[in-house]
This record gives C-alpha cells, structure tokens and sequence, in this order.
C-alpha cells in the first residue's frame, strides 16, 4: 500500500509540475487591443500591442494608441499631444521592456504612463495566452478589457 501511494504522489507532482510549465509560444505575429469602453475612456485613444515571436522568442514588440481615424499617438508633436514626457519617448522604451520578459507581470512600467503600462502588460498577457495556446495565425486579434 506504502509503495502505491508512492507512486501516485509521485504522479500527481510530476502532472502538477507539466501543468505549471509555460508552453512555448507559437511562432507569429499577434495583436490586442484595449476594448471600446477603455478607448471612450481614453479620450478615443485605442492602445494597441502587436507581437512577433520567432523561435518562442519576443523579435518585435510595437506599442502605440491609435485615434478613430488611425493616428498613431507616437508619431504627434508635443503641440499637438502635450504630453511629458512625449509618447515618441516612451513608447519605444516600453517596447523594450516587453521585448526583454516573457512574464507580463514583469514587464517594467515607464514613468508618467502608467496608464499605457499597465495597458500593454495586459495585452501582452492576452498575446501570451493566445500564442502559448499554439495559434499560429499571423493575423489574430484579441480584444482585452479593462474593467478591473
């Protein structure tokens, strides 16, 4: 009886271990955007991730806001977007932090746009999902919400 129960301890770890394991990413370009209430809520500003994996390896991240006419938020004048510090500023360093972690969690905010950051965390977390799930289509989108 000992041995039987041994055994299915045993079992029941290794299963729980393969279940905690994260599935390497399938190879592709993924979007996410923010859902239409948190764009309204964003004075009509859609944040927007997209993703490329190559090799279960982040090789681009682009992050912006895009308006209803499709204007990029990066690429705006201070004048026409007085923000500090400009979105053509930080918007590639949060890139990068997306870039250097395969944990959402750990992607680094950017100072004085917290907003975005926690934004792109959780479109990069959906992208994730989606290509941990092993979809490989190379036009997917996923909406997130942010009710939370």
């Amino acid at each position: 009886m000992n041995g039987i129960m041994k055994g299915a301890l045993c079992a029941l770890v290794c299963l729980g271990l393969a279940g905690c394991s994260s599935a390497k990413p399938a190879d592709g370009t993924y979007t996410a955007r923010v859902d239409e209430a948190t764009a309204e809520a964003a004075h009509g500003w859609t944040d927007t991730l997209t993703v490329t994996f190559q090799d279960g390896k982040v090789t681009s991240a682009d992050f912006d806001a895009f308006d209803t006419d499709g204007n990029r938020k990066s690429e705006l004048t201070q004048e026409e977007y007085p923000m500090d510090p400009s979105p053509a500023d930080w918007m590639p360093k949060l890139e990068e932090n997306v870039k250097a972690t395969a944990d959402p969690d750990k992607v680094a905010a950017v100072a004085g746009a917290t907003q975005s950051s926690n934004n792109a965390k959780e479109l990069y977390r959906a992208i994730r999902e989606a290509a941990e799930k092993g979809s490989n289509s190379k036009d997917l989108t996923v909406t997130v919400s942010k009710d939370k």
